[in-house]
C-alpha cells in the first residue's frame, strides 16, 4: 500500500513540473535614462480684444532634454518668432506685431508611464511640462508707429478723459520700443506619437504668462500667449531594455503518511491519515489582478487537492511588488489578487466557501527577491 502511494506522489509531481516548465518567460522593460533632441513649428495665439484670426502669428520651437527616469525628466527649449496685439478706439481697429525669443527650463512628467509602467510597443506617450524662463522681446516699432498715429489723431493723452474705461485701456500706455526681457511662465500637454524605435511625431499645446507690459497696453492684468506645437523628437541611446523573468516552478507535495498507533489490544492496529500542506503560487501581471491562463491551471490543482482531502482549508494569501506603486495602491490590488482565486474556487470548481480565507497584504511580505515576483496569490491548504 505505501509502495503504490508513493509512485502516485511521484507521477503527480513529476506532472506538475512538466506543465510548470512548459510555461513562458514573462517579459519585463526597464527604462533607461536618455538625451533626446526635438525640432517644432507651429502657430501663437496672442490674448487680446481683437478678433482670434487677428492675433495669431507664426511660432517655430528647439529643445534639448534629459529623461533621468521614467516619469520625471527635463529640458532646455527655445522657443520664438512672433506676437501680435491690437485695439479698438472709437470704432477704428489698429494691430501691431513684434518679435521675441524665450529661452526656457522645464521640468517634464510622463503621464502614460506613471500610469502604466515603461512599455515600448504604446504608440502615444502623454506627458506634462512646467518650466521658468525669459522672454527677450524685440522690434515693437509696429506699436511706435501705432501710438503716434493714435495720439495725432485723438490728441495728447489727456483726452482719454473723455473717453469710456475701456477705449482708455486701448491706449498704449506701457509702450516699449528698446529690447526687453521679462519672465515668464510656461506649462502645457504633449503627446508624442511614435513612428521608429528612437522617432517620435510630437503635439504640443503650451500657455505662458507674462507681466502687462509685454503687448504695450496697461490692462491691469497679466497678458498671456499660448503656442501649438507640432514637430519631431529622437531619443539618443537605448531608452530601455528587456528583462526575462523565468516564473518559478510550485513546490506540490502530494504524500500520504501512515501512522500506526498500538492500542490496548496488541493485535489491533489502528491507521491515522495526516495530510502534509500543499502550497500553490499564483502569479500575476504588473498592476493586474485577472488570472493568466497558464495560471488558472494552479487554481483547478488547489481544488483538486482541496476535494481528495475535504478536511482541508485554505488560505490564499495576495501580496504586490513592494517596488511599484504604494500602500494606496497595492493593498487593494493585493486583495483583489486574493479575491480572484477564491472566486474561481467557490463559482468553477465547488468548494464551499467557509474552507477559504482570502486576504491581501500589499507589498508588507516580499517572499521572493526578484521583485516581479511578488506580484503573486499564495495558497496554502492544510
Amino acid at each position: 500500500m505505501n509502495v503504490k502511494k508513493s509512485i502516485f506522489a511521484t507521477l503527480l509531481a513529476g506532472i506538475a513540473l512538466g506543465s510548470s516548465a512548459q510555461e513562458a518567460a514573462k517579459t519585463e522593460y526597464v527604462f533607461q535614462p536618455h538625451w533626446y533632441v526635438q525640432g517644432q513649428f507651429g502657430a501663437q495665439y496672442t490674448l487680446g480684444e481683437l478678433n482670434m484670426s487677428d492675433l495669431f502669428s507664426p511660432n517655430a520651437q528647439v529643445g534639448v532634454g534629459y529623461n533621468f527616469g521614467k516619469v520625471v525628466g527635463a529640458r532646455f527649449i527655445v522657443n520664438a518668432w512672433q506676437s501680435k496685439g491690437g485695439s479698438e478706439i472709437q470704432g477704428e481697429t489698429y494691430k501691431w506685431k513684434y518679435n521675441y525669443v524665450a529661452p526656457t527650463v522645464d521640468v517634464t512628467f510622463n503621464i502614460s508611464n506613471l500610469i502604466s509602467g515603461v512599455n515600448p510597443c504604446r504608440m502615444v506617450d502623454v506627458s506634462a511640462f512646467l518650466g521658468v524662463g525669459l522672454n527677450v522681446a524685440f522690434n515693437n516699432d509696429d506699436a511706435v508707429a501705432v501710438n503716434a498715429m493714435m495720439e495725432d489723431k485723438y490728441g495728447a493723452r489727456t483726452a482719454m478723459k473723455t473717453m469710456t474705461t475701456y477705449e482708455q485701456s486701448q491706449w498704449l500706455q506701457n509702450l516699449w520700443d528698446n529690447t526687453t526681457a521679462r519672465v515668464v511662465g510656461h506649462g502645457g500637454i504633449a503627446a508624442d506619437f511614435k513612428v521608429a524605435k528612437q522617432l517620435s511625431v510630437g503635439v504640443e499645446l503650451a500657455a505662458n504668462i507674462l507681466s502687462d507690459t509685454y503687448n504695450s497696453k496697461k490692462a491691469g492684468n497679466v497678458d498671456w500667449y499660448f503656442n501649438g506645437l507640432v514637430g519631431v523628437k529622437y531619443a539618443f541611446g537605448e531608452t530601455y531594455k528587456e528583462k526575462k523573468i523565468e516564473p518559478v516552478q510550485p513546490q506540490i507535495v502530494y504524500r500520504d503518511r501512515i501512522v500506526e498507533k498500538i492500542v490496548e489490544k496488541p493485535v489491533e492496529k489502528k491507521a491515522v491519515a495526516e495530510v502534509e500542506p500543499m502550497r500553490m503560487d499564483i502569479f500575476f501581471n504588473i498592476a493586474k489582478f485577472k488570472l493568466l491562463a497558464s495560471e488558472q491551471q494552479k487554481v483547478g490543482e488547489v481544488a483538486a487537492y482541496m476535494k481528495k482531502y475535504p478536511q482541508t482549508k485554505v488560505v490564499i494569501t495576495g501580496l504586490a511588488d513592494k517596488g511599484t506603486g504604494n500602500d494606496k495602491i497595492n493593498i487593494p490590488l493585493s486583495k483583489k489578487r486574493a479575491e480572484i482565486v477564491k472566486e474561481m474556487l467557490v463559482k468553477q470548481y465547488g468548494i464551499e466557501e467557509s474552507r477559504i480565507t482570502a486576504e491581501g497584504k500589499g507589498s508588507s511580505e516580499q517572499p521572493y527577491t526578484i521583485p516581479e515576483l511578488n506580484r503573486v496569490s499564495i495558497c496554502v491548504v492544510k
